[in-house]
């Protein structure tokens, strides 16, 4: 009994150690399966799926494609700028019509749309000056001008008179000289024929003394006339001056009535305003008749019918100076549909060609410059609409034309910062 009784114990020991090692290898191997079961989910996670990899791919291709294609694909450089329609002449462009002196509306001649010929009434003003109020104030200063002009043109005419008499008695002055003169020379020679007689003892001393006397009486009558011939001169020198001064007060009077005259006429027209040219009554600005005005106010405005137009673009300082007259410009008017591709202008629609025909050499205050833009007239380009549509003073966007750069040079200077290119060739036009 004893004996079998270790023997069992021995085989149930060892039953129990084989089932040990057994649940323990079934439990490595289990785990070694989960482990391989794991390690192989996380390898086919860690793989790309086929549909990711092929998008990626493919926007890798059109990557590789698009950077190709910004080497190749062309791009227009343009230099933009806004403004307005506008007229190239200045004749052609709006006219306002100012009030020339401080007034009252006293009657408006003409309404808003009117059409109205160059010199064709718009307004009669009332001034309001007080030296001007009398509507005869310039046949009043006429009247008076001509009064004194005639008292003047009198004084003048008694200073020629007196002038006239002075030389007359210069003439008399001058005969009694020369009949002195005779008289001197007749006595001396007389004189001298007694003398000689009287040493000869024909004459006697009171015949010599007569002659000497005669003698000094003539030559007194020279120095006496010789006087007067100076007097005569004096008295011509002083009329013909008095006739100079009534000439020039004359002159200077006849001026100074004058500009009284023409200010007082000028002043009077000044009250009718009238139209500067033809065209049509776009705008009245004050109302109303007894309305006061001042000098310089803006009465109305007047456009004129012209087939004249340009647009005018206000661009940047570093745009101005890329742009040289000639250059073509691609406009997009305000109410007109248009698709505007700046870099494809080929490719825009809707839009109209103009040509660059003035830079303003200085800027409007503000740093931007101005451009004047005309129609193109080249065969193929369509022309501009008419004036029932395109209006001035309605809104225009323009791309002013450049060089002809690859897109991705473009993207790169943009990117850098850089201004647009500008052709050698254009440099040289610009600096003959």
């Amino acid at each position: 009994m004893s004996s079998s009784r270790p023997d069992a114990e021995s085989s149930d020991a060892a039953s129990s150690t084989s089932l040990a090692w057994g649940q323990q290898w079934s439990r490595s191997a289990s785990s070694n399966g989960e482990a391989r079961v794991l390690r192989t989910s996380a390898l086919q996670a860690a793989q790309t799926p086929s549909a990711a990899r092929t998008i990626m791919l493919g926007a890798l291709a059109v990557l590789v494609v698009l950077g190709i294609a910004l080497l190749f694909v062309p791009w227009r450089q343009t230099v933009s700028g806004t403004g307005q329609v506008t007229a190239f002449s200045p004749d052609a462009r709006p006219r306002s019509v100012e009030a020339q002196i401080p007034a009252r509306v006293e009657d408006w001649r003409v309404t808003e749309g009117d059409a109205v010929a160059a010199g064709d009434t718009i307004a009669v003003l009332g001034d309001m000056s007080t030296s001007y109020m009398d509507n005869q104030f310039p046949r009043r200063i006429a009247e008076n001008r001509a009064g004194v002009l005639r008292d003047l043109r009198l004084g003048v005419d008694r200073a020629q008179q007196s002038l006239s008499q002075a030389r007359e008695k210069r003439r008399s002055a001058r005969a009694k000289v020369n009949n002195a003169s005779l008289g001197v020379e007749t006595a001396r020679k007389r004189y001298r024929r007694v003398e000689t007689l009287q040493q000869d003892g024909i004459e006697s001393v009171r015949s010599l003394e007569t002659a000497q006397l005669k003698l000094q009486k003539a030559r007194t009558d020279s120095v006496a006339a010789a006087a007067d011939l100076r007097a005569a001169q004096q008295a011509v020198e002083s009329a013909r001056l008095n006739v100079q001064q009534k000439e020039s007060k004359l002159k200077a009077q006849r001026a100074k009535l004058d500009l009284e005259l023409g200010n007082a006429q000028e002043r009077q027209a000044a009250s009718v305003v009238q139209a500067p040219i033809a065209g049509t009554v776009a705008r009245i600005n004050k109302v109303g008749p007894g309305q006061t005005v001042k000098s310089g106010d803006k009465l109305a405005f007047v456009v004129p019918e012209s087939d004249d137009r340009a647009a005018e673009l206000f661009v940047s300082s570093i745009g101005a100076s890329l742009v040289q007259p000639g250059r073509r410009v691609q406009l997009q008017f305000s109410g007109f549909p248009a698709l505007q591709f700046s870099g494809f202008p080929n490719t825009s629609v809707g839009t109209f060609s103009g040509t660059v025909r003035f830079v303003n050499p200085v800027d409007d205050g503000t740093g931007r410059f101005r451009l004047l833009v005309v129609p193109d007239t080249s065969e193929g380009r369509p022309p501009w609409p008419g004036n029932n549509f395109l209006r001035q003073g309605a809104s225009v966007q323009g791309n002013v034309l450049l060089s002809n750069v690859s897109l991705g040079y473009e993207i790169w200077r943009r990117m850098n910062g850089l201004p647009p290119q500008v052709s050698i060739r254009q440099g040289q036009a610009s600096s003959r």
